[in-house]
């Protein structure tokens, strides 16, 4: 089953996170002016074609519609910052969107030829075999506390860290805490309602995921440290598409530096996110000191593919889907398995 969204859609999602970054005075002037006729968003022409793209006049970008808040369903359309990027990306590009839903088989959708761009690739994955962008949001495995006060634990701390079962997060809890410290449960969620009620002193999760649960439920809950090196999320395309890399790094510079990717953070984090100000454990200091090459086979783990990462399954609350001119789709081919279990950050 397909659906189609007008690039009015993406505009005017982007236009309420503008409206409600700003004052109330500005709000209504904004408001008035904008609102008081029909706004149509100027056409870009294309900056690519076939055989470039796979389509005609159309961009095809592979997301994992269970990992939430990058991509997951809201009322049965894909939503998600991923699905606003790739909104913005296509829009950019002069392109309209399709959305195809690739689970945890990036790599093989792409080889395949079901897409043309995959988003939420690992940044720091020196072993993939396709070429990546440069990353359009900061992530990593981070430590979260209740309220702003907590200090950064030592290896010898006498902790209680909980982080979802066989997931990148118990991983590096055991490996820097040890396993007397790491209590495993089946999803985030749990984890989060614990460190709430004082069950546990830490949770151990995906940084972007760990914002997104604590933002949607108000909790006064907040990151403490980084466990690893910070990484990021980057846009993947096959190496030897040199046009359409060229097209992608221009068009993601072009959003970033024009405000556009903070506004989707902010949409779905409450603001946009910046890692560099948190402290790290020592094990990712010692990471992050290290040259690219010896770090890119450290202990951090940042080197597993991007099925073996974090990610969110459930329904995301209160954020609205956005697409241009948008084809979501469902790519039945997916072979790839996980080599470590994702985080469900929203499972009942």
């Amino acid at each position: 089953m397909k659906q189609r969204v007008s690039l009015l859609a993406v505009v005017s999602a982007l236009l309420i996170a503008v409206l409600g970054l700003c004052g109330c005075a500005q709000v209504s002037e904004l408001s008035s002016s904008l609102f008081g006729k029909p706004y149509t968003p100027e056409k870009l022409q294309p900056t690519v074609s076939t055989p470039t793209i796979g389509k005609e006049g159309v961009l095809r970008v592979g997301v994992d519609a269970s990992n939430a808040p990058y991509s997951t369903q809201v009322s049965g359309k894909l939503a998600g910052i991923d699905v606003d990027m790739a909104a913005a990306l296509a829009a950019q590009m002069g392109l309209s969107l399709e959305l195809v839903d690739v689970g945890s088989d990036a790599e093989g959708a792409l080889k395949a030829g079901t897409v043309d761009v995959v988003m939420s690739m690992d940044s720091s994955d020196s072993s993939s075999s396709y070429w990546l962008s440069d990353p359009y949001l900061q992530t990593c495995v981070a430590l979260f506390s209740k309220g702003q006060a907590s200090s950064v634990p030592s290896a010898s701390s006498s902790v209680s860290i909980e982080a979802q079962a066989a997931s990148m997060s118990a991983w590096e809890v055991s490996n820097q805490f040890g396993d007397e410290a790491l209590k495993t449960v089946p999803d985030l969620k749990t984890a989060f309602s614990d460190l709430n009620d004082g069950k546990v002193d830490y949770v151990a999760a995906d940084a972007v995921i760990g914002v997104y649960i604590t933002h949607t439920t108000h909790s006064d809950v907040h990151i403490t440290a980084l466990m690893q090196k910070v990484s990021g999320r980057s846009i993947g395309v096959l190496s030897s598409n040199d046009e359409l890399k060229k097209a992608v790094a221009d068009a993601l510079d072009t959003i970033n530096t024009g405000g556009i990717g903070s506004i989707i953070e902010a949409k779905w984090l409450g603001s946009a996110l910046s890692l560099d100000q948190y402290s790290q454990t020592a094990t990712a200091q010692r990471a992050s000191s290290k040259t690219s090459a010896t770090a890119s086979s450290s202990s951090t783990g940042s080197t597993l593919s991007p099925s073996a990462t974090e990610s969110s399954s459930g329904s995301a609350s209160g954020a609205s889907s956005s697409s241009a001119e948008a084809t979501t789709s469902s790519n039945s081919s997916n072979s790839g398995s996980a080599t470590a279990n994702s985080d469900s950050s929203l499972a009942a």
